[in-house]
């Protein structure tokens, strides 16, 4: 097969995303900003790349090697590989072959006998730069795995109506989110790339100084931070938060695709935490992506405990408030490849 390599540092950015911008499947983790945030962990070295055939792009590749062990290791800060994402009209067969050649090419060229890596597959579907949620070629890599575990996400359906939204949430969520709009000098401000760029930045440094707050320690890397604020001046991400009498007491970060966004990161100030500001705060959000017409949004994962999976209890915890909002569940496929 005629097959070519071209390496994701070969790219401009602009390069890149115009290039992922033309395929479908779960993309939406395969941009430029993306896929440099998840390699700015201690060393992860991002090796992504697109793969041409009879010199025309027919997948992108996201991949990293872990430098964190003595056994070479393929996975991003996450310990995951995004599933590859492929040119529409790609036949089935051509599909399988791709796979093929991409782990033989790897094999060879790290010399190892067994390529060994976990790949996660979601059920976020992007066709023609629109959002659905299906599982189409979702369970693909079944013929490569020796293993899998399946969780539920928790997607939103943004074309359903308010009304609807908020009677599928659990009332103890109602009941806070409508306690803690009644207070007095509460504001719901937004963070936007059109924002101008000082108070970006002084709002960002604070939702940082938030979370050594609250996690009493510096918990990732500064690089990512850097990635983070580049991806609102990029208008793909938003900075949300609460100000209560002139004073930042919650903040959350999502991260958008098109016409989809999901929740990133999220920190509160302790002891306005009696006020159930998260609550408030995310519904904010997602009101805020439905009056801009996106079409999904997703909440996070909903662990459970499994055969070959146990969540921690902070899992669980987390878990169990994002069900809370009252949104549909979609299995996100982990694989455990082997060959």
């Amino acid at each position: 097969m005629d097959f070519k390599i071209k390496k994701f540092k070969e790219f401009s950015m602009s390069e890149w995303n115009n290039m992922v911008f033309k395929l479908e499947g779960p993309i939406q983790n395969c941009n430029w900003n993306n896929l440099n945030y998840y390699s700015a962990y201690n060393k992860i070295e991002n090796i992504s790349f697109a793969l041409l055939h009879e010199n025309k792009l027919i997948a992108l590749v996201p991949f990293a090697k872990n430098l964190n062990t003595k056994k070479i290791k393929f996975s991003f800060g996450n310990d995951l590989i995004f599933s590859p994402i492929f040119f529409p009209s790609i036949k089935p067969n051509l599909r399988k072959k791709v796979y093929k050649y991409v782990f033989e090419t790897i094999k060879k060229k790290y010399k190892l006998k067994k390529l060994k890596i976990n790949f996660q597959v979601s059920p976020v579907y992007f066709e023609n730069r629109k959002v659905k949620i299906c599982s189409k070629n979702q369970f693909e890599m079944l013929e490569y795995s020796k293993s899998f575990n399946v969780h539920n996400t928790l997607i939103l359906d943004l074309s359903n109506n308010e009304n609807k939204l908020l009677s599928n949430m659990s009332k103890y969520h109602r009941k806070n989110i409508n306690r803690t709009s009644k207070i007095k000098n509460l504001k719901f401000k937004i963070i936007n790339y059109e924002t101008t760029k000082n108070t970006i930045k002084e709002k960002f440094k604070e939702f940082k100084k938030f979370h050594l707050l609250s996690a009493g320690k510096i918990t990732r890397p500064n690089k990512t931070w850097q990635i983070m604020l580049k991806k609102i001046y990029d208008n793909e991400a938003n900075l949300f938060y609460l100000d209560l009498g002139g004073k930042s007491i919650s903040f959350l970060y999502c991260s958008k695709f098109f016409d989809f966004a999901w929740g990133w990161s999220q920190v509160n100030l302790k002891k306005y935490e009696n006020i159930s500001p998260r609550h408030f705060l995310e519904w904010k959000a997602m009101k805020y992506y439905k009056d801009n017409h996106f079409h999904f949004y997703e909440i996070g994962e909903r662990f459970y405990a499994q055969e070959k999976f146990e969540p921690t209890v902070k899992e669980l915890s987390i878990s169990d408030f994002k069900e809370k909002y009252g949104s549909d569940k979609y299995p996100k496929a982990f694989f455990r490849i082997e060959v």
